[in-house]
């Protein structure tokens, strides 16, 4: 678990790092959607160790509440489409694709 947290936590500066940097740099719709990234990084780290702390909870429950992401936020995806509001599909887009690279590593580290 500590590596996946390690992960995690990585991508969480990582993102920061490049928020402030995007920021310096006068790009305010760049650094936002760093922004939205960078926090389904610490979402899911927030749900991994509430999780983990339950008893009786573990992986699993780590693993389904993660597949549960992904469904709610493709329906938000099909939803935003639907309107044809381009700001919130980029906005989904960005969190499946965070979501899709934490699923990648926690399956690596846990199911590897």
């Amino acid at each position: 678990m500590k590596e996946f947290i390690a992960y995690l936590d990585s991508r969480i500066e990582e993102g920061k790092a490049k928020t402030a940097e995007l920021l310096t740099g006068g790009r305010q719709d760049d650094a936002n959607f760093m922004k939205v990234q960078t926090n389904i990084y610490e979402v899911c780290k927030t749900v991994n160790q509430a999780l983990l702390s339950r008893p009786g909870a573990g992986i699993g429950a780590v693993k389904a509440q993660l597949e549960r992401f992904r469904t709610e936020w493709s329906a938000s995806l099909e939803k935003a489409k639907l309107h044809g509001n381009a700001r919130a599909i980029a906005v989904e887009e960005t969190k499946l694709s965070a979501l899709k690279d934490i699923i990648a590593h926690f399956e690596e580290v846990f199911e590897g």
